[in-house]
């Protein structure tokens, strides 16, 4: 598998990486926003992609080391699922997710207990190991809130629909808008 097959800048600050979710290229994808307050990544994905999260940073030309900052669109498996494991590696990053979701990063139990209805026997294979966030680590983004990070300006917009804790981050300097699945599922050709 050419882990790279997807991973690349779309703009000189804005880089997307594709973590292959079960093998297979533009799935899931995250974003790298170098800052001068370390790297911000938006959506970290599953657990079970976190070897193509590294390997997609260092493509890139940085190192998961340097990931000061994890913001989540919702708390959807293949969207926040890696978060805990993540952020226990990453003893210096923080989370960043809207106040409804933020509980379940912190006890992720009912959210566990959920997808396992839907997974069954299966939530190992597709989702990896889920483990909580410490509350002193999140970072409770809400409706129109600035997240500013090492320069970087990015206004949190409440998106409900596809989830009642979903938001998009708009990042007013780079005209983009990272929209996690409100407005369909798809990673850029």
């Amino acid at each position: 598998m050419d882990i790279d097959d997807q991973t690349r800048w779309l703009t000189s600050e804005i880089g997307l990486i594709d973590l292959h979710f079960q093998g297979m290229p533009r799935v899931i994808g995250a974003y790298l926003l170098p800052t001068s307050d370390g790297l911000a990544l938006i959506e970290c994905g599953p657990t079970t992609t976190l070897d193509a999260l590294e390997t997609g940073i260092r493509s890139l030309g940085h190192d998961l080391a340097d990931v000061r900052h994890v913001l989540v669109t919702h708390i959807h498996l293949d969207h926040a699922g890696a978060a805990g494991v993540l952020l226990d590696r990453l003893p210096q990053a923080q989370l960043y997710v809207h106040e409804i979701g933020a509980p379940h990063m912190i006890d992720p139990t009912n959210l566990v207990r959920s997808a396992a209805r839907i997974y069954g026997d299966r939530m190992d294979l597709l989702w990896g190991e889920i483990r909580p966030v410490p509350a002193d680590r999140v970072v409770i983004v809400t409706d129109n809130e600035i997240v500013s990070i090492g320069g970087r300006t990015l206004r949190a917009m409440y998106t409900p629909g596809h989830a009642s804790h979903h938001i998009a981050y708009h990042d007013e300097d780079a005209r983009l808008i990272f929209v996690g699945d409100v407005a369909g599922v798809r990673i850029p050709p």
